[in-house]
């Protein structure tokens, strides 16, 4: 295995091997793929993309919002399993991804249900007064756990939040090995997995899928 891989989670055979076994993007996806990795835009993975998708058939949630549009390829996959009277929020700091979101949504034809917010999400959430069913986490790795704060109040009982590259390609496991420069925002990743997974609040499961994927689900009142 070559050193700049040290800290993936899975080794090359098999991470090649699941993505060879995921089924093909729709054909309105593709395009935003090709992309992607021509710009070096970072974008969901297929592991993750598989998951959530199931996740979204199962559970069906009508409310989504998202933080972290980039250039609205995830927000265009929740689509694909949002019922006609869902909606998605997408929340993006970077204004020309912004841009590029809206043009893309707008070209898929989606603009009808979601809505891509521009702004910093932290002063976005403080001002939001609803609910949402499922909650996407995907933007600045350091802001995790003042993301999740702000979703508390967000995200409704029986709702998930999806926590997006949270191992940080294994980083968060490797200790005193970590490289100094990225040791910071490790430890705050460290901080947010287990501040999440001892909240009495969720049922959460942390999975080795893509560069790690938290899944918190929000307890009934029942509960």
């Amino acid at each position: 295995m070559k050193n700049n891989r040290r800290f993936w989670i899975v080794n090359d055979d098999v991470e090649k091997y699941i993505n060879q076994s995921l089924p093909k993007s729709s054909d309105w996806l593709l395009p935003l793929e090709k992309y992607a990795i021509l710009h070096n835009i970072p974008i969901m993975g297929k592991e993750t993309k598989a998951l959530i998708q199931l996740l979204g058939k199962l559970y069906k949630p009508v409310k989504i919002l998202e933080i972290g549009s980039a250039i609205g390829y995830s927000a265009l996959c929740f689509s694909e399993f949002l019922p006609t009277n869902g909606f998605i929020e997408s929340i993006e700091i970077d204004y020309d991804l912004v841009k590029l979101a809206r043009e893309n949504i707008k070209k898929n034809k989606k603009e009808h249900q979601i809505t891509i917010i521009a702004g910093d999400a932290i002063d976005v959430l403080a001002n939001i007064q609803k609910k949402y069913d499922m909650i996407f986490i995907d933007a600045a790795k350091g802001q995790y756990e003042k993301y999740f704060n702000e979703c508390l109040r967000l995200i409704n009982h029986g709702g998930l939040i999806i926590s997006d590259n949270v191992l940080y390609r294994g980083m968060v496991a490797k200790g005193d090995i970590i490289p100094r420069r990225q040791k910071v925002l490790v430890n705050k990743l460290d901080s947010y997995i287990k501040s999440v997974m001892n909240n009495k609040q969720f049922n959460s499961s942390l999975l080795s899928i893509g560069d790690g994927v938290l899944l918190s689900y929000r307890k009934d009142i029942n509960e």
